[in-house]
């Protein structure tokens, strides 16, 4: 069974928040006569999506840097059910960002998550 992604104090920025597919799975050929052939290089697109907390207490900054030690950032999948409010797995798709918002008692964090 997967980890479970923290219950913060807060919820997602609107701002922050950025949905795409993981990557662009395009294979392309181009011929001599100016004709291009595309092909999918595989059958599944996993979605993915950039969230961001603004001005969370340093609480749940420390939450989140645990856990993103626990999963050993993108190593372990983990739910996002706090994230969605539905079940979701899903992995760090690299680390997350803290940065200090007007002092030590308020942080944005900024993380990229993508479909396991």
């Amino acid at each position: 069974m997967p980890y479970l992604f923290p219950t913060l104090s807060v919820t997602p920025s609107v701002e922050s928040w950025e949905e795409g597919v993981a990557f662009d799975p395009t294979i392309t050929s181009q011929s001599e006569g100016g004709y291009k052939q595309t092909r999918p290089s595989s059958t599944r697109i996993p979605d993915k999506w950039s969230i961001g907390y603004v001005a969370a207490p340093a609480a749940d900054k420390d939450l989140v840097r645990a856990f993103e030690k626990t999963v050993k950032v993108g190593s372990e999948i983990f739910d996002a059910l706090a994230i969605f409010g539905v079940s979701k797995n899903v992995r760090f798709a690299g680390p997350v960002k803290y940065k200090m918002n007007t002092n030590k008692s308020w942080w944005d964090i900024l993380f990229v998550i993508e479909e396991a």
